[in-house]
């Protein structure tokens, strides 16, 4: 009977990739990257509010309308959301400043100084202002998620509403209001990074240099 010696085989593994796998990782990379910058639901945004009962332009311009010259009591005001506690960042005037805020000239025409102004200037101390502005602004970064990422360039979108208003009291009675303000913000901002990532660091280099 022949017997068989066994031969001995060499199995070599190698670790290094073949040729055939760079294009399907370059055609993932490529995805991926396209993937990304189509993505511009990820981006950041930012949401400023100043606390109102209103939710939007048109309410808070419904209520200042319920306001009537030397009718309206300051009780009356606060129960509208215009009081002197609320909405926050109230701003408390003057006579002096309730003055500036609502004439455009203080050498103006004394015929053409409406009545409640004339009222607050003889009023002194009695005359008390207050100038309000609600307010819901969103700032959304939109458009290409790799060039914003790669600080190359970014687009905000802001959007909202702002509605500013005075009213001036004498002895717990308006005597005057004025409003202005706008019911739909839409401004879009974009800011272009030739260096992209290094866009910064360019910046503060020239800023050092004397």
């Amino acid at each position: 009977m022949r017997t068989q010696t066994p031969t001995n085989k060499k199995v070599v593994f190698s670790l290094a990739p073949t040729k055939t796998h760079k294009p399907t990782r370059l055609a993932a990379l490529l995805l991926l990257l396209l993937g990304l910058s189509a993505c511009a639901n990820l981006l950041p945004s930012i949401q400023r509010e100043v606390t109102t009962p209103w939710t939007d332009f048109d309410q808070a311009k419904h209520s200042f309308d319920q306001i009537v010259h030397y009718e309206t009591r300051l009780a009356d005001v606060v129960s509208l959301g215009f009081g002197p506690d609320h909405p926050p960042n109230m701003k408390i005037l003057n006579q002096a400043q309730v003055v500036h805020a609502a004439l455009p000239s203080p050498l103006q025409d004394p015929a053409t100084i409406p009545r409640g102004v004339v009222d607050c200037m003889r009023a002194a101390a009695a005359c008390v202002g207050y100038a309000m502005e609600p307010s819901k602004i969103e700032d959304r970064r939109t458009g290409n998620l790799l060039l914003d990422l790669l600080n190359f360039r970014r687009d905000t979108l802001s959007t909202g509403w702002k509605f500013a208003a005075l009213i001036v009291v004498v002895n717990d009675t308006v005597v005057y209001k004025q409003w202005s303000g706008q019911p739909s913000i839409r401004l879009t901002t974009r800011r272009t990074n030739p260096l992209g990532p290094l866009q910064a660091a360019m910046d503060d280099l020239s800023l050092g240099i004397p």
